[in-house]
């Protein structure tokens, strides 16, 4: 299988989770599924959000208040990020929560978006992440037209799609006035490959400090190793919003 094959990759990963004897350890076990697939990440080409980095994650939105309900990712690939999110979700809120919590997330290939509706709904999220197919920024304006989104609705953005595209999404969900101050924007691979332009943003605050979303961010060293140093997490908190 190619390395630079994420189709192949995707399919593989699927292939690996349904081709045991039994998924039933992972049937409405989300943290089951999760953790399966970022074990097989350790030792195939898969991309995905790694346990060690998702746990600096999961710290910060423990710690929101209120607790966090609404998150939009941009890059879904096999789900495996979205599935943590929604457990992470659960776990704040409790089992009873579902019809409260919301992880829509934007994929730009149907094919690898219904691999990981598979993986969601064996993890029985179905009804709690949403998979939208197309550019994260129709899917995004979509869901607002649709009132699924509505003004300071979003608790948190992930970011971990192609990292060109990382500032002006977030400039796009500024536009839409999604974020409330305590929000929180979390972006992957901001070191390796590197998002630059994204970073001089946030950390000057959003538009020099002078924009109608304010910023404070920080970047977290994580125990996954690439390229013989720690992976880099940032976690930016929205501390302004101008109406």
């Amino acid at each position: 299988m190619p390395p630079h094959n994420p189709e192949a990759a995707a399919q593989a990963a699927h292939a690996h989770i349904f081709s045991q004897p039994s998924t039933e350890p992972y049937r409405n076990n989300p943290w089951a599924l999760y953790r399966a697939l970022d074990e097989y990440s350790q030792t195939r080409h898969l991309m995905n959000f790694k346990e060690t980095k998702l746990r600096v994650a999961q710290q910060h939105l423990a710690c929101m208040q209120p607790k966090p309900k609404t998150v939009v990712e941009f890059g879904t690939y096999v789900g495996c990020s979205a599935i943590a999110w929604a457990a992470i979700l659960r776990d704040l809120h409790g089992p009873s929560a579902d019809n409260d919590i919301h992880i829509y997330t934007f994929e730009v290939s149907e094919s690898i978006a219904q691999v990981a509706r598979d993986f969601i709904e064996l993890a029985g999220l179905q009804e709690v992440v949403h998979v939208l197919v197309g550019p994260a920024s129709e899917s995004l304006r979509g869901l607002v037209e649709q009132g699924k989104i509505t003004p300071g609705g979003v608790d948190m953005a992930f970011f971990d799609h192609w990292e060109k595209f990382y500032l002006s999404d977030l400039q796009l969900c500024e536009e839409l006035a999604l974020f409330h101050v305590g929000s929180k924007v979390i972006a992957d691979n901001t070191d390796i490959p590197g998002a630059p332009d994204y970073l001089e943003y946030v950390r000057a605050g959003g538009k020099g400090g002078e924009g109608e979303v304010r910023y404070t961010t920080r970047s977290f060293e994580t125990e996954h190793v690439v390229q013989g140093r720690p992976n880099i997490v940032e976690v930016t908190d929205v501390v302004a919003v101008r109406s």
